[in-house]
């Protein structure tokens, strides 16, 4: 189960569509475990954030972590220590399509080109998703999420911890009760172009063996196919430098440093000039 090298938008949500749509999944209630059982969710994404919305969510004592997914599996070691009977899986699909029944949630947590696709085939399988920002690189994507989530009647929700802090909180209530006068401009910056920055300005010559533990075709998904490159080159975090997989510093961290502009001064609406 691996995706062509050459897998476009539309044929790839053709052929999820075409999967999901002979059995979508039941919450836990329908499946007959009552009202008080725990929700089972799938971490798509293993390491680095992965990691931790895994992590945070199977502490919640009404949900549980059952299965993981990571198309690298040397980056799995803490979630095989955090559920040690939970099966591992190096591709999503074959973890849905072997567990569907059992799973009732999933959280993304992969590149950003990835995001989009495996959320909407969630959502179409019947499962609750929560992602993590940004939760796409384009509108469209976004608006193909809104219209499944709303059809698949899933509850959906983009992970961005800043928004949860209390500091956050504060700030913006601080704003909005004027504590600082009027605010007339707002000015912001970041001084990085991702995590893992690699400083490079054009795809490397090299084309490094793939580490056996990596997929690199399930890795590069439904982005045009190119060469590994290399260790920290693309994976595993600066693919954020990349057009073809990342949003750059704006999708990284414009969302925690534009947000609470947006929200304190409840910004809605197209700009108006």
């Amino acid at each position: 189960m691996t995706f062509p090298p050459k897998t476009s938008r539309r044929s790839f949500l053709r052929t999820t569509a075409a999967a999901a749509a002979a059995s979508l999944a039941a919450p836990a209630f329908v499946r007959g475990q009552g009202l008080n059982s725990k929700l089972q969710f799938a971490g798509i994404g293993a390491d680095g954030k992965g990691w931790s919305d895994i992590q945070q969510c199977d502490s919640h004592a009404k949900a549980q972590a059952i299965a993981f997914a990571d198309v690298d599996l040397s980056r799995t070691d803490k979630v095989r220590k955090l559920s040690p009977d939970a099966p591992i899986f190096q591709d999503y699909r074959e973890m849905l399509d072997t567990l569907g029944d059992r799973i009732d949630a999933v959280t993304v947590s992969t590149p950003d080109h990835t995001h989009a696709f495996i959320s909407l085939d969630a959502m179409r399988r019947g499962k609750h998703v929560y992602c993590q920002k940004p939760l796409t690189r384009t509108v469209w994507e976004a608006r193909q999420m809104r219209l499944q989530a709303a059809k698949s009647g899933v509850v959906t929700r983009m992970g961005n911890q800043i928004h949860s802090y209390s500091a956050y909180r504060t700030a913006v209530k601080l704003i909005q009760n004027a504590a600082i006068g009027k605010v007339q401009a707002v000015h912001s910056w970041v001084g990085t172009t991702g995590h893992g920055r690699s400083g490079l300005l054009s795809r490397p010559a090299q084309n490094e063996t793939v580490p056996k533990s990596l997929d690199w075709n399930l890795w590069v998904g439904v982005a045009p196919m190119r060469p590994y490159g290399g260790n920290r080159v693309y994976h595993p975090f600066t693919w954020r430098d990349w057009q073809d997989f990342g949003s750059g510093a704006i999708g990284d961290f414009g969302c925690h440093l534009l947000d609470p502009v947006y929200t304190a001064l409840k910004i809605t609406g197209d700009p108006l000039s």
